[in-house]
């Protein structure tokens, strides 16, 4: 308490100071008839940023306010997410991810959706309060609060605040904060339901239903809602469909070496079985004799790759469901001298998303093998099925709680207490994956049906229940060459299995805040805000057995580990910490709007201090300073903010298992070229218990313009400068990879790099100790192409380490005129904008800075900022109400970018064309004449109804041929929407 004292003090000391120097002067100055024509003064609010109540005119932080009918307006109503990526153009970015997250594990969401202002990282509170980040952090996903939990029916309006606020919430507000006001004190049923369908059979649809009443002194609101939209797939928009030069390892393909040239089985032949005899009556002995007879065609991995299409077993957007309740209670007590609240949300979301079949490549089938055509070791084949893609289900439930109380101190003074438990809880299935130990043994025969050894048997014996210590199985053996229909299914059990991951996040915290006015000076009151809170962050997750990194056991990573081919490797973990956080909050009044001193009708200063300990990451203080000044009148508004902030390491990156895993063939492909296609390696990602919170400051400052002379209109522009400091990230496996290849063992990441093992593990070795080694060693020498059997020998780790550097300089635009007529109705033009001047990153010390304004990229080391940042994009929309008429024609505009590649350093650029959509929506309000407080709104429209589809951008965003997440791949979608009010 003693804490809280000092800084409260302090902070308010230093601004009055000030205040009382001028006030004798300003006060002459005033006259009684210019006080008199001041207007009456507003009712005070509190907004998101800060907790002093203030009159609205005269807030001092940039805020963007939606309520729901503007939400409904723009045709969005179910996912928040969507709904506020729409209407506020400065969510942009490759962190904005929702449902677009669909074939690719770079950003890791399991389904849930992020927010992120100007692609920072960005706070999300409930009702003023913290909500437990996703499940998927234990796993080593996205460290972020998934959205999705919050029921979009129950949401009464949404603040945004584009500015640094951890001086006043703590860690995470870089970018800014987002508010989810929910309803409250309802009174009435209101439901409603909504259905819309495009092209590609896509349908979204979903159902609400809220009603409120007052028991005794208590007052209650509840929602349930409902939604689900349909998968994607990739073969259903023209833009990414045909698809090719992704993979070549697809069933029938033989690579070249060893007695092969490289092959594939010719049109019409599903099996070499079909053709020539195999197993222990084999008579071909080279690939080339299975070439003359027909079996084979001679062909290299870019031509299988230019000739298979993945886009019919891709999803673009996953498939959603989410069912959520939502109850809050108010009650005073004490004759009304103070009031109890608490809310309760609990969610269920479930999501379904494909990616391409878990290839086992380089497989050698041994002679006698019921299935082997040749009498030797036949090397370099390829085993897939592309009728089991692989296949992640998430099932993430979370539950929020929050009671509370709050009061009155005298006359000038409140009090507010809360306490907050909330938790996500992660279960997911990977399906269609292969178990290891049991490929050889499909493949290897030797049985008849009854379990006994028999050379050439056409029988095998697998391990049971997929594991090591299983019972022996019988069944047909495993034809590795076959596809489609030759594929014997019974061939196939205990061969693909499921993964199962389990992963939660959960936090607990008490706050406690006095609000009040410590004295007053001439030109207002002096307001003080002081607190103090306490949490604790909790982190866990799992894989099932056979997805442990290292064996529990020896703890190698040899032995019974890893099992899972193609799936995620992660060792238990379960870490927490404690944070304590005191915070103090002024505002002081240096001119009065009664003094009437000219160019300085109202000038007050904000100033505020928030220190908090962390139990892993040290101590981070924070301060803010502003101003808000109308040099004339209430009609124009200046005001500005200095504001540092900083966001915490994750527990994961600090202290979370090390994850092997496969990484994608996209990042050998952006560091060495269209040369080196279709070539993963092996990486594992490192924590680093030494990671300290990156920093921020922020400068900002803006005007707000209410004019008089044209009454209705309203512009607000804020222009926003921020630089971070030492983001935690990954140091990127294209960093690590580059650098060794240009450095060689001067490179600093040289240890991160080994072959045949991970440094340090037994067989690992490090042989590029001179420049260019590495590529050398890539590059296969007959073809001069890439060998994506030498990518297989790489073993990268990429340790999390304080890296990033970020110059950000952008403006916020809202503006809206409202113009009302005696006889037309109402017409309001609202128009919100993001412009990117700047967005300079540096992903590690030492390297150059890469502009990302203006451009397209998919760069996801340090933090992944990248994604595409138009400088200029803008929502617009033009809203007729005629009495219970209400159209409302909408307008996206994006400008142009150019496509600088996966990691953001590609050149040439090359130019990705501008995007514009049209929205268009009618609604029709019907009162029953018996029931006046009853009513119902019945609307019909269309989004993007010119069905324009996102710009291509084929260099950076390697999966889809263009940037999903910014630009909706839906095209024209059209929706009705009904609501009940009673």
């Amino acid at each position: 308490m003693q804490q809280i004292k000092r800084i409260a003090v302090a902070v308010t000391a230093a601004c009055s100071m000030a205040a009382m120097s001028g006030t004798s002067r300003a006060q002459a100055a005033g006259t009684e008839s210019e006080a008199e024509a001041e207007k009456a003064p507003l009712a005070t609010i509190t907004v998101t940023g800060s907790l002093l109540p203030t009159a609205p005119d005269a807030v001092a932080v940039p805020i963007i306010a939606l309520d729901a009918r503007q939400l409904e307006q723009n045709g969005v109503t179910t996912n928040a997410l969507e709904m506020l990526r729409k209407a506020i153009p400065s969510f942009a970015g490759r962190s904005n991810a929702g449902t677009s997250n669909a074939n690719n594990d770079n950003q890791r969401t399991a389904g849930g959706s992020q927010l992120q202002l100007r692609n920072l990282p960005t706070l999300i509170l409930v009702n003023g309060r913290r909500v437990a980040n996703s499940g998927v952090g234990g796993i080593n996903g996205k460290n972020f609060v998934d959205v999705n939990q919050i029921p979009a029916a129950a949401i009464d309006h949404i603040e945004v605040l584009t500015d640094g606020a951890s001086s006043i919430y703590g860690s995470d507000a870089i970018g800014g904060v987002v508010n989810f006001i929910l309803k409250s004190g309802y009174q009435g049923i209101n439901a409603g339901g909504r259905y819309a369908s495009a092209s590609g059979d896509y349908r979204e649809k979903s159902a609400y239903l809220t009603g409120g009443t007052r028991v005794g002194g208590v007052s209650i609101t509840a929602t349930g809602s409902y939604s689900h939209t349909s998968p994607l797939y990739q073969d259903a928009r023209a833009f990414t469909s045909p698809l090719y030069g992704k993979t070549s390892a697809i069933p029938g393909v033989v690579a070249a070496g060893g007695n092969s040239p490289g092959a594939i089985l010719a049109p019409g032949i599903d099996s070499p079985s079909q053709n020539n005899p195999t197993g222990t009556a084999a008579t071909a002995t080279s690939v080339n004799q299975l070439i003359a007879n027909g079996t084979y065609l001679p062909t290299t991995p870019g031509a299988v790759a230019g000739s298979f299409d993945v886009s019919p077993y891709q999803t673009l957007l996953l498939e959603q469901e989410l069912e959520s309740f939502l109850a809050s209670v108010k009650s005073k007590v004490f004759d009304g001298r103070a009031e109890l609240f608490g809310d309760l949300i609990l969610s269920e979301s479930r999501s379904f998303t494909q990616w391409l079949p878990v290839p086992a490549t380089g497989l050698t089938v041994h002679p006698n093998a019921p299935y082997n055509p040749l009498t030797t070791n036949f090397s370099g084949v390829t085993f897939d099925d592309l009728a089991l893609p692989k296949q992640f289900f998430n099932n993430t439930k979370a539950i929020r709680a929050t009671v509370g109380a709050r009061g009155g101190l005298g006359r000038d003074w409140t009090w507010e207490t809360g306490f907050v438990f909330s938790q996500s809880d992660l279960a997911q299935r990977q399906a269609h994956l292969l178990y290891k130990p049991d490929i050889a043994r499909a493949i290897a025969g030797g049985f008849d049906a009854n379990g006994n050894p028999v050379a050439g048997g056409a029988y095998s014996q697998l391990l049971g229940d997929y594991s090591l210590t299983g019972p022996l199985i019988t069944q047909p053996a495993l034809n590795p060459f076959a596809r489609g229909r030759a594929l014997n299914p019974a061939s196939l059990a205990n061969l693909y299995g499921t993964e199962f991951i389990n992963a939660r996040s959960a936090l607990t915290s008490v706050d406690l805040q006095l609000v009040g006015s410590v004295f007053e000076l001439p030109a207002g009151k002096v307001g003080l805000a002081v607190g103090a809170s306490v949490r604790r962050e909790t982190l866990s997750g799992r894989a099932d057995n056979n997805g442990r990194v290292t064996d529990p056991v020896t703890g190698l990573v040899t032995g019974n580990d890893q099992q899972w081919l193609g799936g995620t490797y992660a060792d238990p973990f379960d870490y927490h910490r404690n944070i304590s956080g005191v915070f103090a909050e002024t505002r002081i009044p240096l001119t009065s709007p009664s003094w009437s001193v000219p160019a300085l009708r109202a000038f007050d200063i904000t100033a505020a201090v928030r220190g908090e300990k962390y139990s892993d990451a040290g101590r981070s203080t924070v301060p803010k300073v502003g101003f808000r000044w109308q040099p004339f009148d209430r009609t124009f508004s200046i005001r500005g903010n200095y504001a540092k902030s900083f966001s915490a390491p994750t527990l994961y990156a600090e202290y979370g298992p090390t994850d092997t895993r496969q990484v994608g063939p996209g990042v050998i492909q952006g560091v060495f070229g269209a040369n080196y296609t279709g070539m993963p390696f092996n990486g594992e990602d490192g924590n680093n218990p030494n990671l300290q919170p990156a920093t921020s400051q922020s400068r900002s400052i803006g005007i707000v313009f209410q004019p008089d002379f044209i009454k209705g209109l309203n512009i607000t522009v804020d222009y926003s400068a921020i630089t971070l400091n030492g983001f935690a990230g990954g140091i990127g496996f294209n960093n690590i990879l580059s650098s060794i290849n240009l450095l060689g063992s001067a490179s600093p990441y040289f240890s991160n790099l080994g072959v045949d093992n991970f440094v340090g593990q037994p067989g690992a070795s490090q042989p590029f100790v001179s420049p260019g080694q590495l590529q050398a060693f890539l590059t296969n020498p007959g073809t001069l192409k890439g060998d994506p059997a030498q990518a297989n020998r790489l073993y990268v780790v990429d340790q999390f380490r304080n890296l990033a550097h970020l110059i950000e300089h952008s403006y916020t635009i809202d503006a809206s005129y409202v113009i009302p007529t005696e006889r037309m109705g109402e017409f309001t033009i609202t128009t919100a904008g993001a412009i990117f001047s700047d967005f300079n990153f540096q992903d590690a010390p030492g390297h150059a800075y890469i502009q990302y304004a203006g451009t397209t990229n998919n760069a996801g080391a340090s933090g992944g900022f990248g994604g595409t940042l138009p400088k200029y994009r803008f929502f617009t929309s033009f809203n007729w109400v005629f009495h219970q008429v209400d159209l409302t024609l909408s307008n996206t505009y994006a400008s142009a970018t150019d496509d600088t590649g996966l990691n953001g350093t590609s050149t040439p650029p090359i130019p990705v064309a501008s995007y514009t959509a049209w929205d268009v929506r009618a609604a029709y309000d019907w009162q029953a004449p018996r029931f006046q407080d009853s009513k119902i709104t019945l609307a019909v429209g269309a989004n993007n109804f010119t069905n324009r589809m996102p710009p291509l951008a084929r260099r950076a965003f390697l999966d889809n041929n263009a940037d999903v997440s910014t630009f909706s791949p839906i095209g024209r979608l059209v929706y009705a929407t009904v609501s009940v009010t009673l």
